[in-house]
């Protein structure tokens, strides 16, 4: 008799302790190498579906550079200081088949003008529990077992500094962060489209 082995769920939930030990492990040194990607300013005047579009890509992209670091039937940390954190298995093939509300976790512009009408638009499992964008929470962590790299994705919106511009309102941003030299090298090989148009900091900076 065959035995048949259920396959591998793509995301494990983890419990809390153990989330919380693992978001309280030593990061990589950004000394050792460590960039930043800042957004803000145009990015959150785009049409509304053009940002899901570059949501996308970033997590196509980002998914295909774990992929390329993770060992055959090796996990990562996702892991938000917030919410639920997860165990991921990045080489499970989650995302096939996968719309832009459900890459993303995020509704359409078609489906807000339902909200806004009042109309429930159909509903639907985001791919990712844990998105790789902050989507407006302070942090999301990916990371594999020893923290040998890091990639982090933050939201902030404030007005830092006093510096809120006339008329604009708070300052929303994004920073994705990335600690490991093996990391870094993977990412710029095949960057994603939104990294394209942010600012590029050292992480000393």
């Amino acid at each position: 008799m065959l035995d048949l082995k259920p396959e591998p769920e793509a995301w494990m939930p983890l419990a809390g302790e153990a989330g919380r030990r693992a978001l309280d492990h030593p990061w990589p040194s950004a000394a050792k190498g460590g960039v930043r990607f800042v957004i803000e300013g145009d990015f959150f005047r785009l049409e509304h579906d053009a940002r899901l579009e570059l949501y996308r890509d970033l997590a196509e992209r980002m998914l295909a550079v774990f992929r390329e670091l993770t060992p055959w039937g090796g996990w990562l940390y996702a892991l938000d200081p917030h919410h639920a954190c997860y165990r991921l298995h990045p080489h499970v093939l989650f995302e096939q088949g996968a719309s832009l509300q459900e890459m993303t976790g995020l509704y359409t512009r078609e489906q807000m003008d339902l909200v806004e009408r009042g109309i429930h638009p159909p509903s639907f499992a985001p791919r990712w529990p844990m998105a790789i964008h902050p989507a407006g929470d302070p942090e999301h962590v990916f990371a594999p077992p020893d923290f040998h790299f890091v990639f982090a994705a933050r939201y902030r919106v404030g007005n830092f500094g006093g510096l809120e511009a006339p008329g604009r309102g708070l300052i929303e941003s994004e920073t994705y962060e990335l600690l490991g030299a093996h990391l870094i090298a993977a990412v710029d090989r095949n960057p994603p489209a939104l990294f394209r148009r942010a600012r590029r900091l050292s992480s000393d900076v």
